[in-house]
């Protein structure tokens, strides 16, 4: 994240803000998250160990991001992407399959958006920044 324009950091902000704080929820009280989701711990039993994972993975995510150089913040960036995007679509389909009710899946589906959003505007800025930059270059 180091060295980009002020408006790129606040999407990268904005999205390792909401990832890690959501991660951070999921590890340390993973019940809790998992109500405030829509998804009931008692009919889920192996969901706080899964919610644990997922945290864990979107904690150590929001720290490579942060580090990142501008050499390395594309893939990351569109690793998230890749992630949020199979998020959604897994909350979709396990919605579809009866897993979840339609209300547990839109709520599951917008916690995936939130970082998506943000983290898909930063990677076009800084694509359309590198661009720009290669063209006055030349």
């Amino acid at each position: 994240m180091r060295r980009q324009t002020r408006t790129i950091a606040i999407f990268i902000g904005l999205m390792c803000l909401v990832r890690f704080s959501l991660g951070a929820v999921g590890y340390v009280a993973p019940g809790f998250l998992m109500l405030e989701l829509g998804a009931l711990p008692d009919e889920n039993l192996q969901m706080p160990y899964v919610v644990r994972v997922w945290a864990i993975r979107d904690m150590v995510i929001t720290v490579l991001v942060v580090i990142a150089t501008p050499a390395t913040i594309v893939p990351l960036l569109i690793g998230c992407i890749v992630i949020d995007s199979v998020d959604i679509l897994t909350a979709v389909l396990s919605g579809q399959s009866g897993a979840y009710t339609a209300s547990e899946t839109i709520s599951l589906t917008m916690t995936a958006t939130l970082a998506l959003i943000p983290e898909t505007i930063a990677l076009v800025l800084i694509l359309r920044n590198r661009r720009l930059s290669t063209i006055r270059q030349v």
